[in-house]
């Protein structure tokens, strides 16, 4: 699902208009989803009543995880991490978010019978982060290669360029089901431009 609008010469259509895209989106979406990972499709099953599947929610979640994967690579691992796992050898990056940190913020908000992670925890979910957020460069380079990714830096100071990553980009088979319950033109485009409200909302926190 990585079309884009296109130029008379065969360029992405990188400025164009919001309403134009939207509407675009409307129409592209909900008529070219993919083939469904097993979670997908036990959530695609319950689009008719599972009542969150929304742009507001998706664009909420979204704006969530961008901001989430900004607040971690807080550590420098060494080349052979994954075969010797020495935790010895990983560095805290200056000024990243610390142990302590975390243990501070959320000591007083856990739910009940849910435990903090221990520092062991707290760097190897840094690193799982990592693993996840160069995958997400090397599929996103394969399939948006006439794009920018999006990252942490965008995500901190909310800048972005014309050519950077479509915000919908890794979200649009979710939208592509919420969309799917909706027959009306106006209504999807009103769901896409929820998706892009709140996502902005979430990242500019």
């Amino acid at each position: 699902m990585n079309a884009f609008p296109r130029t008379s010469d065969g360029r992405p259509w990188f400025d164009i208009p919001d309403d134009e895209y939207f509407a675009w989106l409307a129409a592209y979406l909900p008529d070219n989803l993919p083939e469904l990972t097993r979670a997908q499709q036990e959530l695609y099953n319950q689009k008719e009543s599972f009542s969150r599947l929304t742009g507001f929610w998706i664009g909420d979640l979204a704006g969530w995880y961008e901001v989430e994967a900004a607040d971690m690579l807080n550590y420098e691992f060494p080349a052979d991490f994954i075969e010797r796992g020495d935790l010895s050898a990983v560095r805290l990056r200056d000024g990243a978010y610390t142990y302590d940190d975390y243990v501070e913020a959320n000591v007083d908000i856990i739910d009940p019978g849910e435990l903090l992670m221990t520092p062991e925890e707290f760097i190897l979910n840094d690193f799982g982060w990592r693993l996840v957020l160069e995958e997400e460069k090397r599929q996103f380079a394969l399939y948006w290669p006439e794009f920018i990714k999006f990252d942490d830096f965008n995500v901190v100071f909310t800048t972005n360029t014309l050519h950077h990553e479509p915000p919908d980009a890794g979200w649009r088979v979710y939208l592509g089901m919420a969309l799917q319950k909706i027959q009306d033109k106006a209504a999807r485009i009103h769901e896409i431009e929820q998706f892009y409200r709140y996502w902005q909302e979430m990242i500019s926190k």
